[in-house]
């Protein structure tokens, strides 16, 4: 009886949902219809997520097929009735609910494992490029000759297979790629840089195709509500899981970036998943056997796997955007932009923002890279020691010129979150690295978890300190004497470069880097390669302290780090940068 009045009162809910539809906005009825969609998709999903089965009576087999029936026809009601809110049972664009719209393992595997055919030619085109390869790499390189770990010529000869042979097999292992090309404790250095080569542009699909990929999520004509979407002309941009188009809204004739995705990209991108999932499984199983390396394999492919399933879903892209349009704009007024977001217009698979018209900042005069650099730096500073939500795909395409002459940040579909206590020890870790603190820098990355608490510091430090010793962070002893803050003064080595070394000591040493601290670091080496192409001299660290230093007294305090504020301040002064900005220095000037 208790399920029956639970169903009848869904199918009641649904009555009323459709009566208060009819005088709703079109905002609410946007919501409906995803809810509606999500509760239709988790339903269907009930029998493999591990629920328990029970035998029901005719009694209640009648009650419930009646009130499904009743919940069926009041679902076809409103979407016969209001096409604006999209085809609900067309809304993935397949008759199979079974396929998960999230990363769900288990119905995943329950969906591929009653596709074996499909599995099987997939697996055997995937096993005929990387089984000759890791042949070669293991067997022959590093258990019969054993050059490889430390050949770097023979490493970037197998670096650049690498990158061939993932662009070969097609979107979602350049994404892995790409997300492998990040993590310095994983793969060595020269695998690292060769990796961050790889690039998703590949072919556009047919405009036409698009098109009913937009119809088929909207409900409607795309002549209904986009101007200018040619079936026979090519879209702005293409890559590996959609494009992109310039168009104008019908209703209001703002000029918009309508972004598609590929038909059936999420069936694939899953299909790919799942195999490369029984292939990291097996790999752990067998280095964790016949090695003592850590198994981290399918743990590091279901992060992937979760990331990109979320950047396929545009309604998540839709969210992190709002957000970040929230968090960055009031923080750094007429300095930043981040696009309007149009929510009525977006679904899973199609995502309409305002268009930005402008250039790439790495495109844009010298004077205008130098002007707007120092925004970037601080704007993922903010991001990182500040908001702890951040932008985790930065490259030069994401990174425009708006026509006031501000710097504008585009595609959010993959963020990161940086835990709140980490954005504190990352502050003191910044603080640390000023004052060319080592010690303090080894202790800060165990809190941050990068190394495990039995660590051998007495051998690390050494070694770090020589990386830091050649990247100039601190002063040599003559320059230094009667001065504590060592850190802001002279050329450094770039930034990347200092990455290299740190990549090689990751690699050698227990590292285990978390995913948001490679993705700054990919960051900031992006930021800093448009910036030396207006200023050969710039200086990554030095353009990131003075946001650092106002970020550190705030958390901890001015006792703690007053006396290296005006230490930095007076630096940063006479070499022609601002100091710590005006609240900043009154606080200092009060302190005298």
């Amino acid at each position: 009886m208790l399920h029956s009045q639970k169903f009848l009162f869904s199918s009641k809910l649904l009555i009323s949902s459709k009566q208060n539809l009819q005088t709703s906005s079109g905002m609410y009825r946007d919501q409906l219809a995803r809810m509606l969609r999500l509760r239709l998709y988790r339903s269907k999903l009930q029998p493999i997520e591990g629920r328990s089965k029970k035998k029901w009576s005719k009694s209640k087999k009648l009650v419930i097929a009646s009130a499904v029936g009743a919940g069926s026809l009041t679902v076809g009601g409103i979407a016969s009735q209001d096409p604006s809110i999209g085809p609900i049972y067309e809304f993935e664009n397949t008759a199979d609910y079974d396929l998960p719209m999230d990363y769900n393992i288990q119905a995943m595997q329950h969906y591929f494992n009653s596709r074996p055919i499909e599995i099987m030619q997939r697996t055997f085109g995937i096993l005929g490029e990387i089984v000759p390869y890791f042949s070669r790499l293991f067997i022959w390189e590093h258990l019969i000759r054993r050059k490889i770990k430390t050949h770097e010529g023979l490493q970037k000869k197998y670096a650049v297979e690498l990158r061939e042979m993932l662009t070969r097999l097609g979107p979602c292992f350049i994404k892995l790629g790409q997300a492998v090309s990040i993590r310095p404790d994983i793969l060595p250095s020269a695998f690292l840089f060769e990796l961050q080569k790889l690039c998703d542009a590949v072919p556009s699909f047919p405009t036409k195709d698009a098109i009913e990929v937009i119809e088929s999520e909207l409900g409607v004509k795309v002549t209904d509500i986009f101007e200018g979407l040619d079936p026979e002309e090519g879209p702005i941009a293409a890559a590996s899981l959609g494009q992109v188009y310039r168009v104008k809204l019908v209703e209001n004739d703002k000029v918009v970036a309508v972004k598609v995705q590929r038909p059936d990209m999420h069936h694939y991108v899953l299909r790919d998943i799942y195999i490369m999932r029984f292939i990291s499984r097996t790999f752990q199983w067998i280095k964790t056997t016949f090695t003592y390396q850590r198994p981290f394999d399918v743990a590091l492919l279901d992060t992937f796997a979760n990331a990109t399933l979320k950047e396929l879903d545009y309604i998540n892209e839709a969210s992190n955007q709002r957000r970040c349009k929230e968090h960055l704009e009031p923080r750094l007024k007429d300095k930043i932009y981040v696009p309007e977001v149009f929510g009525k217009y977006t679904t899973r698979k199609v995502l309409v923002t305002e268009w930005i018209e402008g250039a790439q900042l790495a495109k844009s005069p010298p004077d205008v890279i130098n002007r707007l650099i120092p925004v970037g730096v601080e704007c993922f500073l903010i991001q990182l020691l500040e908001t702890g939500f951040f932008h985790a795909d930065p490259h030069p395409g994401n990174l425009l010129v708006t026509q006031d002459g501000k710097l504008a940040l585009i595609d959010f579909g993959l963020m990161a979150d940086v835990p709140i206590q980490d954005t504190k020890t990352m502050t003191k870790t910044i603080v640390h690295l000023m004052q060319g603190d080592v010690p303090g820098l080894v202790q800060d990355a165990i809190e941050l978890g990068f190394l495990p608490e039995n660590v051998d510091k007495d051998s690390l430090t050494p070694v770090l300190q020589k990386v830091f010793d050649s990247a100039q962070l601190a002063l040599t002893d003559q320059v230094k004497q009667g001065l504590t803050f060592k850190a802001v003064q002279g050329r450094r080595k770039q930034f990347w470069a200092v990455s290299f070394d740190l990549n090689k000591i990751f690699y050698l040493y227990p590292f285990l880097v978390p995913d948001y601290f490679a993705l700054i670091t990919r960051a900031m080496i992006v930021l800093e390669g448009i910036a030396v192409t207006g200023d050969p001299e710039f200086d990554l660290f030095r353009s990131a302290y003075p946001y650092s230093l106002k970020r550190a007294i705030s958390l901890f305090g001015y006792t703690g780090v007053v006396k290296i504020a005006k230490e930095a301040s007076a630096k940063m002064m006479e070499m022609g940068i601002q100091g710590l900005g005006e609240e900043g220095e009154q606080v200092l000037e009060n302190l005298k």
